[in-house]
Order: C-alpha cells, then sequence, then structure tokens
C-alpha cells in the first residue's frame, strides 16, 4: 500500500509562514484494478474564506485579512457581553475533494490534523521543568537564617535545640562560648551554617567538639562565604581537627581570622598549617598557642614564615619548643618582609636564641610587637638583645617580662632604648620583674620624653645597710639583741627590773610602758616580739633578760655599713632559758 502526505503552506501571523500538514492519504490497490475509464484521486485542495464566505487566494499574506478582521466592530452576543475571537478561530478550512461522492475524505478534522511551526516560546505549559531549581535547589531556598533547617535536624537526632542559637541565629556575631556543644549538636549547627548569609563571627570557644565537629565545621566553611572569623579556641580539636581544618584554610579565600588557642594540636597538623601560612593569601590572624607542636614543626614553620608576606599576625606561644625550635622560629622572623606581630613567649630561647633574637630586630622592618616573655633569657641573653634594640628603629612593643635577667637585665635594655633615638618603642613590658630605684628615675624621663609606657612589678626597696643588718639580726634573735640595744643605749637591765618583784614578773602592758619610757632605740613591733618570747602565763618573766652577756666595746655593733665579724652570731644556751640566745659572744650566767 502506497501513502502520500499533502501539504499546505499558509502565510500565518507570526514572522514565518505557518506550514499545515494533511493526514496521508490511502491508495486502494483493489481500486487499480477497476477499469481504465476511473479517474485517480487527486490530492485534497483547500479554500479559506472570510466571513462572509469570499474564497482568499492562497498567496494572500494573511496579515492583510488580519487587518480588516481588526477594523471589524467587536461581536456582540445575546447576554450583552462583547466576544473578541481570534483571528486564527475565525477561519474555516474546507477540504473539497473532486471525483465521486463516495471517495470524499470521511470527517475529516483540520485542526487536528494540522500541525504548526512555531517558536517555543508561544506556548506555556504546565509540563514545563525548571532545570536549574532541580539541579541547585539551594540557589532558591528562602530560609536564609537556616533556622528551619536547625530545628528540623536536631528532631531528626532526637536532641533538643540550643535556645540561644535559634534566638541569635541572625546577628552578625554568633557568640556561643563554653555552651558545651559537644560533637553531636556541632553537627546540628552546621547544617544552618552553611546556607546562613548573617553569620560572619563565629565564636564557639571553649565547646568542646572534639575532632568530629571541626570536620563538621570545614564542611560548613567550605559552602559558607559569609564568615569571616573563625574562633575554636579550647575545644580539644586535636592533631585530627587541626589536619582537617588546615585541609581547608589553605584553599580558603574568606576567612580573615582563626584562632586555634588551645586545642591540643600536635606535630602532626604542623606540615598542613605550614601551608596555610605558605599559600593562603587572605588569612591575616592566625592563632596557634597553648598547643603541642615541637620542634619539627618549628622547622617547617620557619621556612612558610620567611616565605610569607601577607600574614599579619601569628602566635605560636606555649607550645612544646626547645632552644632549637625557637630558634628557627627566631631565623624565620629574619628573613620575613609582612608580619606585624608574632607571639612566641614560653618557646625555650635562652641565651643561644637570644643571638637569633637579636639578628632579627636588626634585619627585619616590618615587625611592630614582638613577645619572647617567659624564655629563660639570662642576664647576658638580655645584653645581646639589648644591641639589637640599639639597630632596631621600627618595634613599636617589646614584651620581654619573666625572664630571669632581674632588674640588672632590664636596666640594660632600658639603658640601650634611651641611647637610640631612633627607636619606636612605645610600650616596654617587664612583667615579673622587680627594678630597682635607678631605674624607675631613668623611666620617669622616658616616659615624659617619649610618652612611653613601661611596665613592671615594682622598685626594690633599698634599705640602709645599717637598719638592715639590725632588723635581721633581731628577727634572728631578739632577746640578745634587746639586751645589746639596751647597753648602747647605757640602760642597766638589773637596775630597773629587779626592783618590780623578786619573781622576775610583771605584766605585758607594764613591760611595753616601761621599755618605752628608756628610749633604747627599738620599735613597738620588737619590744611586742620580746614581751612575746619572754610569756609565761600571761606575764612577761623577764629572768632572762638579767643574764648580761660579757661585752667587749670594742666588738659591739656600730652598724656603720661594714661587714664586722661579730655579725656571724654563735648560739648558745642560757642556764635559766633553754631557748637559743644569739649575741656578739657567748652569753654568761651570773
Amino acid at each position: 500500500m502506497a501513502t502520500q502526505d499533502a501539504f499546505l503552506s499558509v502565510s500565518g501571523v507570526g514572522p514565518e509562514p505557518a506550514k499545515r500538514v494533511l493526514s496521508p492519504l490511502v491508495e486502494d490497490e483493489a481500486e487499480e484494478e477497476q477499469e481504465d475509464g476511473y479517474d485517480m484521486p487527486e490530492h485534497p485542495k483547500f479554500y479559506p474564506t472570510d466571513t462572509n464566505g469570499d474564497l482568499l487566494f492562497l498567496t494572500e499574506d494573511i496579515t492583510e485579512y488580519g487587518d480588516s478582521l481588526q477594523n471589524e466592530e467587536s461581536a456582540t452576543g445575546d447576554d450583552g457581553r462583547v466576544r473578541v475571537e481570534s483571528k486564527v478561530s475565525r477561519l474555516s478550512y474546507y477540504v473539497d475533494k473532486q471525483g465521486s461522492d463516495n471517495d470524499s475524505l470521511d470527517d475529516v478534522d483540520c485542526v487536528s490534523d494540522v500541525s504548526f511551526h512555531s517558536r517555543d516560546d508561544d506556548y506555556e505549559t504546565d509540563l514545563e521543568v525548571d532545570e536549574e531549581r532541580l539541579l541547585h535547589p539551594e540557589r532558591f531556598d528562602r530560609d536564609l537564617t537556616g533556622k528551619d533547617k536547625y530545628i528540623k535536624v536536631c528532631e531528626d537526632m532526637g536532641i533538643s535545640p540550643t535556645t540561644y542559637f535559634v534566638k541569635h541565629i541572625q546577628d552578625r556575631e554568633l557568640k556561643m562560648k563554653f555552651h558545651g556543644l559537644g560533637p553531636q549538636r556541632m553537627k546540628a549547627i552546621s547544617v544552618p551554617l552553611q546556607t546562613n548569609t548573617n553569620i560572619e563571627i563565629l565564636n564557639l570557644e571553649g565547646n568542646a567538639i572534639d575532632s568530629d565537629g571541626a570536620v563538621c565545621l570545614t564542611k560548613v566553611l567550605r559552602e559558607n562565604f559569609f564568615i569571616t572569623d573563625l574562633l575554636l579556641a579550647d575545644n580539644k580539636i586535636g592533631t585530627a581537627g587541626g589536619i582537617a581544618l588546615s585541609s581547608m584554610l589553605v584553599d580558603n579565600r574568606n576567612l580573615v581570622k582563626v584562632d586555634l588557642t588551645g586545642n591540643d594540636i600536635g606535630n602532626g597538623a604542623a606540615q598542613g598549617f605550614s601551608d596555610v601560612i605558605l599559600n593562603n593569601k587572605n588569612l591575616k590572624i592566625l592563632l596557634l598557642g597553648h598547643n603541642r607542636f615541637e620542634d619539627a614543626g618549628a622547622k617547617l614553620f620557619k621556612l612558610a614564615i620567611a616565605d610569607n608576606s601577607t600574614l599579619d599576625v601569628l602566635d605560636l606561644s606555649w607550645n612544646h619548643f626547645s632552644t632549637k625550635g625557637a630558634i628557627c622560629l627566631a631565623e624565620g622572623i629574619q628573613e620575613n618582609v609582612g608580619l606585624k606581630s608574632f607571639n612566641m613567649a614560653m618557646a625555650g630561647l635562652g641565651k643561644q636564641g637570644s643571638v637569633a633574637i637579636s639578628k632579627a630586630l636588626k634585619e627585619n622592618r616590618t615587625l611592630l610587637e614582638l613577645n619572647i616573655s617567659m624564655n629563660r633569657i639570662p642576664l647576658e641573653g638580655a645584653n645581646i638583645i639589648a644591641q639589637g634594640i640599639k639597630e632596631n628603629d621600627t618595634l613599636k612593643v617589646l614584651k620581654i617580662g619573666s625572664n630571669p635577667f632581674d632588674s640588672d637585665g632590664a636596666m640594660v635594655i632600658l639603658e640601650t632604648l634611651d641611647g637610640n633615638s631612633n627607636s619606636s618603642i612605645n610600650e616596654l613590658d617587664f612583667s615579673n620583674i622587680m627594678v630597682k630605684t635607678s631605674f624607675a628615675r631613668l623611666q620617669m624621663q622616658l616616659q615624659e620624653k617619649r610618652n612611653m609606657t613601661i611596665i613592671n612589678e615594682g622598685i626594690i626597696p633599698e634599705f640602709p645597710r645599717t637598719n638592715s643588718a639590725r632588723l635581721t639580726a633581731f628577727r634572728v634573735d631578739p632577746l640578745g639583741m634587746f639586751k645589746v640595744s639596751a647597753y648602747k643605749a647605757g640602760v642597766d637591765l638589773a637596775d630597773v627590773l629587779l626592783p618590780i618583784g623578786d619573781d622576775f614578773t610583771m605584766e605585758v602592758k607594764e613591760f611595753k610602758e616601761l621599755i618605752k619610757s628608756l628610749d633604747m632605740g627599738v620599735t613597738d613591733d620588737q619590744i611586742a616580739t620580746v614581751a612575746r618570747r619572754l610569756n609565761q602565763d600571761g606575764k612577761v618573766y623577764f629572768r632572762p633578760l638579767l643574764d648580761m652577756p660579757d661585752i667587749d666595746e670594742e666588738e659591739v655593733f656600730e652598724y656603720d655599713g661594714t661587714e664586722h665579724e661579730s655579725d656571724r652570731s654563735e648560739v648558745t644556751i642560757s642556764l635559766d632559758d633553754s631557748r637559743p640566745v644569739l649575741g656578739p659572744r657567748r652569753a654568761t650566767v651570773n
């Protein structure tokens, strides 16, 4: 059986002619066997007509016909409403078949058999699929804070939502310090944080999120581009968590500050954080203090610090470095050209490390703040560091307290600073170091001249040697020194005390008043000390004071500030008192 397709092009309203496709005509093979005089069927012909029944030529543009339709008045129905018919609906298509009436096409539906070729945007259908929404649903998420997601996740995990988090999830700075989140609640919080666009400073200090929580947080920070400050101090992240975070930080481009202080991060993560220092050009503040990095890690940090020029603040204090590790860090500072603040407190510099720090101060011209406190720097080390300060003109803050160079080392550094007129140091910290009076005088001069801030533990009191020796001797043997004071004052204690009574006792108040009246050069505290030493049943038993030593006038204390052989007193036992009696010479018994 053969088929023939009939096509007819009619000019449409659109920019391109619309093509009408007719259903195929089926030729009956049985009819071919009929008489030769029978006419073969022909292709159907189309006769578009207007509303008046007038035929339109197939070459006429349908737009011309449409213009005539636009000029017609709208038809009004029986209900009084105006009907506006479309141009296409007002066109009728008829099919006329030449030949026998029996050969006509049966019920040809022109509308269903005619296909229109037009643009895709001419049609709207509910079957259309938004591929962008299907492939990237997160881009059309209207829960920007993630509050609804968080509540749903908590329900799924079987935990109660943290009220504080729900309340402050829209804040710019989320402070959740010491909320006891733990790794499970950290996982729940991670879900809304991925899409949250409000939080810029995320402070989760002291929440014990462990390494599992840190891993969840790394996934958040790979998706969230709004968080700039990440504060995770004291969270027990450990080495595994440190490795995960460092892997994320290498490629991160939105974090500016990261605080991982006190997280037990060990040497295994040193390579990762060295890569962060070396490759991350957007990170400005990295705090890794109070962790467990060792000398092997310090060698890696040295190379990274030397090549970094974008990091502003680096804290490696209170790690497990020895002198070798501290020297590596100092050598890294020598070559660095971008760091503004470096904290290497409790790094174990010692004398050898002081040499490396001194060289760093001479060569580095960008460092503004240096913390080398608690580094076992001796007096020799202070002198070496002072030479570096002498040639430095950029450092503004030097923290060098809690070192064993004491007041003498502090004085050397301060005098060097005074001699360097080009120095920019405006804050000098000698915490836990007491200084001498001469230091205090120079400190006042520098504070007035340069408006400096100088911190120290206080001034060492300077007593005259006379008073110092006397006070020391009186604390050792109050009774012996009391008798010496009486002898020097020309007071005969026997003449004063014996008339009081044969039992050698008197009231405490009466004793104090009597001794004060003798003007022996002893203080009230010293008199009270003697009274306590002689106390017996609430009274003063003064018999031991009558055991006067045999004193040679040439060996009496002169307290002239010079060391005297008599300063080395002997301990003797009086026959009348079992307590030790110290004096210039051995006490005798009357």
